[in-house]
């Protein structure tokens, strides 16, 4: 059996085209008219008014916290379970992470608990500067409850969407429903720019801004004047023509995602000690990866043993992201979890490119089914 990748680019539509012309005409740095025509059709597609294309989603994410003015001595919430890329950006701003919990079903931040937090910090004059939620694997959190809270107590709410592109809460895209989104077109996103990420707002004076800071904040270009500290995080034109091509057939991607997710979960759904990842009533999941949990009781074996064996016969499944809270460098920030540790010990991500062969699916289901246990 060949080797079957997590999540691999689909490279099947205007690429080699629009890269091409960049190269016949010498438009490949972070000017020339991919970059703006990316940024257009991207906020389009979201639903926004305004995109700012950057070097990753990380650099988004920073980006976004600079804007709302988050600096040393500020707390932001953040999932534990989340990829770090979405906590990092806030320690680069000088300021401290609180790490909510995950709820089961969805396996993001907890509303609830979210809530409950922001309340009890502000009753204990500590209110937060902000709140970064992630969109995990594609599914949208459970955000209502947390956008009320935060419009009441003035807090900002950044949407780390960057594993999310398409998916939907209530009938509205993520990113466009807090006051920043961000998002990331890394090889293994839904559309790739090879890296990449995009920063969307609604907010005119915030979209000057990131583009501003994300140019090296100069302002006087030719003269070499610049009055604050700003960064190199533009995306170059040749990314930005890739990911105009890759914007073309994303409705298609979504399809194909959605598909595969339904194949895996009518049988998998069936074995004893498997539970899968049914999207919400009120949500459309990308299905970015498609995630399973494993009670290793009735299954039989852990989900790490499963990750294993699967990886010795080249399926190439990964385990859940391990929770940040548990991480060094994070060790001493406020934190009370439990289910994102049960998440991260049960969760494994199963084998799901938008161009992955039904044949395959069918060998990673029948891998699972006849496994050593």
């Amino acid at each position: 059996m060949g080797r079957i990748p997590l999540s691999i680019p689909y490279l099947n539509g205007n690429e080699w085209k629009y890269i091409k012309e960049c190269l016949d005409t010498n438009w490949v740095s972070s000017v020339g008219k991919y970059v703006e025509e990316f940024e257009a059709k991207l906020s389009d597609y979201v639903g926004v008014d305004h995109g700012v294309a950057m070097t990753n989603g990380t650099a988004a994410i920073h980006t976004a916290l600079k804007i709302i003015e988050v600096e040393e001595g500020d707390k932001v919430l953040v999932p534990s379970l989340t990829f770090i890329a979405s906590v990092n950006p806030i320690r680069y701003c000088g300021a401290e992470p609180v790490f909510i919990d995950s709820e089961e079903r969805t396996y993001n931040i907890d509303p609830k608990k979210t809530v409950t937090k922001i309340k009890e910090m502000i009753n204990n004059g500590d209110k937060p500067k902000a709140v970064i939620v992630v969109h995990l694997y594609g599914h949208p959190v459970n955000i209502g409850p947390i956008l009320k809270v935060c419009n009441d107590y003035d807090i900002k709410v950044i949407e780390d969407a960057t594993e999310a592109l398409g998916s939907k809460y209530k009938d509205k895209m993520v990113g466009a429903l807090g006051d920043i989104g961000c998002f990331s077109f890394n090889g293994n996103k839904l559309i790739t720019t090879g890296g990449g990420g995009m920063l969307v707002t609604d907010n005119k004076e915030y979209a000057e801004y990131a583009k501003y800071l994300s140019t090296q904040a100069k302002d006087d270009a030719k003269n070499y004047i610049h009055n604050e500290v700003g960064y190199n995080y533009r995306l170059n034109n040749i990314q930005a023509a890739m990911g105009v091509a890759q914007l073309e057939q994303i409705n298609d991607f979504i399809v194909r995602k959605r598909g595969i997710a339904k194949e895996y979960t009518s049988t998998l759904k069936k074995i004893d000690g498997i539970k899968v990842n049914e999207e919400e009533k009120w949500a459309y999941n990308n299905y970015w990866l498609y995630s399973i949990l494993i009670d290793e009781n009735k299954f039989g074996i852990t989900s790490k043993e499963l990750y294993k064996q699967l990886n010795e016969i080249g399926v190439m499944a990964r385990p859940f992201f391990k929770p940040i809270h548990t991480m060094p460098m994070y060790q001493d920030c406020e934190a009370k979890i439990d289910i994102a540790n049960i998440l991260w010990k049960q969760g494994i991500n199963l084998p799901c490119s938008v161009n992955i062969k039904p044949e395959e699916v069918k060998i990673v289901i029948d891998s699972i089914v006849n496994l050593k246990r």
